[in-house]
């Protein structure tokens, strides 16, 4: 259900798994012995607005969007620059790093460390599955308001390293 809340200042999209049972083979791997195994499924509310659009040709796809091509191209692009990034971070002390490479890192930060980009991967994976297993037996304020508190850290990492790159990076933006 998309709801505009004033609690999140925004549309929250609420997704509720009802159970659904449907046979499947028992613990010994006998499929003639068929149990009921307990699937979850998803359901929308009724708010949900849709908006129907004639699916594009194949021209207008190629023309508006990335081919598998250039997809394998901006990750290769990517992994260079991630690697590179990381090269000079580790080589270079902080205070000799200029301006403009540290501006080069911006949103690139969870992926300087592979340990954190992993980290930071779980936590999300984490937050989602929790969320929608707290629909069961949350309202939709006191969903929002779980949300919000589970993701408390997440925000006031993004709250630091936004400060710290204003700090940073004010003169070349010229504030």
């Amino acid at each position: 259900m998309l709801t505009d809340t004033a609690a999140t200042g925004g549309y929250d999209l609420i997704v509720d798994f009802g159970n659904r049972r449907r046979p499947s083979e028992d613990d010994t791997g006998n499929a003639n012995a068929a149990t009921m195994k307990i699937e979850k499924q998803v359901r929308f509310s009724e708010d949900v607005a849709v908006h129907c659009f004639q699916y594009p040709s194949r021209e207008e796809v190629a023309r508006r969007w990335n081919s598998e091509q250039d997809k394998d191209v901006l990750t290769r692009d990517m992994i260079r620059d991630v690697r590179s990034i990381r090269h000079v971070l580790a080589t270079t002390p902080m205070e000799e790093l200029e301006k403009e490479t540290l501006y080069g890192c911006v949103g690139l930060e969870c992926l300087i460390s592979s340990r954190v980009m992993n980290f930071l991967k779980k936590r999300k994976r984490e937050h989602s599955r929790s969320v929608v297993d707290m629909q069961a037996y949350l309202g939709v304020e006191r969903l929002a308001a779980y949300a919000a508190n589970r993701s408390f850290e997440s925000r006031e990492r993004a709250q630091k390293l936004a400060a710290g790159y204003s700090e940073i990076l004010s003169p070349i933006d010229g504030a």
